[in-house]
């Protein structure tokens, strides 16, 4: 990860990649402080508290604006749950899963959809919001002129969040969700790492920071836990059947195909949460702090024991899905027999099929355990009395160590590319002197 770094900031058009993503993370993150008009700040961080745990997720989300009544206090939220509907309406829309594969045309039109779906889930939530909000307008305020300045204020900031995605992933390094999730986890560490401390103070001083020492290297050795895991990958070696005609070999070189344990990355966890908590978010929003069983539940819904089955039964879905996206074994089979190749001792055709959708399923299932085991062992260690600050921890170290991953992939293909562009403008300054001599 070190080489990778030194190498992408000695080159100068990855280095303007890196300080335009800190740019905009840096831009966000100035805008955490900055409160929402017409509302009264103390009233809407303490109305915060009521939305429970909840209220932890979306503050993750939003780089810690939500508990700051910030004007970007719903983050990257309605932009996620824009981005799974389109994926999934366009998985089910014949006309729109033939413009998904129509090329570049057809995928910035999908785009062109999911930015509309973000800024109509930006302005639902935002309404949502303020109707969470109406008891904390300024008493000297007129109620609807702060409500509707309110609402306007936080579908705004919220539709921006997309905007900043959708700039990190054209302008930036990539993958702007990633970072700005990891932006939001590593805003949250000093303070996740400091409450097994303060939730042990009352047994006295000496067992609250062996209670704090023991989370820290928890967390470490989990972390290089998910770090490996994530690094994991099994290697199939391709042989291509080579001719010989006249003094000269046909044929391609032989290759080999990594496949990694989490072949889907962070995706599922991301896209797993969002989806088990998009109803109980809109009822908690709609009234924070309600004594009825449905509201209360909602608000404490992702440190509930209802929450398990539902996450775990998604996470599943979702892994076996994006892994599938990434890596479809019967297409590269394919592929690799058009071309008159083959994996050892395996015969070209469907044996080779089904030994590759033997390997992804293998592989898919231990990343699936893995993932499983990492983000529900604290969820459940949670429900002992002064462990409840660790719910979210595991789902925390596998977004940490996939989006470091995620990074360091995103910056190792920038390298490549601009290592491509170099050697072609060799050739083709090579191939001008040429053409200049005759």
């Amino acid at each position: 990860m070190e080489d990778t770094l030194r190498e992408s900031w000695k080159n100068p058009e990855i280095k303007k990649k890196i300080l335009f993503s800190f740019l905009i993370i840096s831009i966000l993150c100035l805008l955490t402080i900055i409160p929402i008009p017409g509302l009264s700040h103390a009233a809407a961080t303490a109305k915060i508290d009521d939305w429970g745990s909840i209220g932890t997720v979306i503050d993750i989300l939003s780089c810690g604006a939500l508990t700051n009544g910030s004007i970007i206090s719903l983050g990257i939220f309605p932009f996620l749950v824009a981005s799974i509907i389109m994926q999934i309406v366009t998985l089910a829309v014949p006309k729109l899963r033939d413009l998904a594969q129509a090329g570049d045309a057809g995928t910035k039109l999908i785009q062109k959809y999911t930015r509309i779906a973000s800024l109509i889930g930006s302005a639902v939530f935002a309404a949502l919001y303020c109707l969470g909000m109406k008891d904390t307008v300024f008493p000297n305020f007129n109620f609807w002129v702060a409500i509707v300045i309110c609402g306007v204020t936080v579908a705004v900031g919220s539709a921006f969040c997309g905007w900043c995605v959708e700039l990190l992933n054209t302008k930036g390094l990539g993958n702007g969700l990633t970072l700005i999730i990891l932006t939001g986890i590593v805003h949250n560490i000093p303070h996740d790492l400091l409450m097994p401390y303060f939730n042990a103070i009352d047994m006295g001083i000496v067992w609250a920071l062996v209670y704090m020492i023991m989370g820290i290297l928890l967390a470490i050795g989990m972390l290089i836990l998910a770090l490996l895991i994530n690094m994991g990958e099994k290697k199939l070696r391709i042989i291509f059947s080579k001719r010989t005609v006249g003094m000269k070999q046909y044929g391609m070189q032989n290759q080999v195909i990594p496949l990694k344990v989490a072949q889907a990355g962070i995706t599922p966890v991301i896209y797993s949460m969002t989806v088990c908590l998009f109803v109980p978010t809109i009822l908690t929003m709609i009234a924070p702090g309600s004594d009825n069983v449905w509201f209360s539940g909602a608000r404490n819904f992702p440190t509930s024991i209802m929450f398990i089955p539902f996450f775990v039964i998604f996470l599943v879905f979702f892994a076996y899905v994006f892994a599938l996206m990434q890596f479809n074994p019967y297409d590269i089979s394919n592929q690799i027999k058009q071309n008159g190749g083959y994996i050892q001792g395996i015969k070209p055709g469907k044996p080779t099929s089904m030994y590759m959708m033997s390997v992804y399923s293998n592989l898919n299932s231990a990343g699936c355990a893995y993932l499983i085991l990492v983000c529900i062992i604290p969820l459940i260690l949670s429900f002992i009395p002064g462990l409840s600050s660790i719910a979210f921890c595991g789902i925390g170290l596998v977004l940490v160590a996939g989006g470091a991953i995620e990074i360091k992939t995103l910056l190792d293909n920038a390298l490549k590319l601009e290592e491509d562009k170099l050697k072609q403008a060799g050739k083709d300054k090579k191939r001008s002197k040429n053409y200049n001599k005759k």
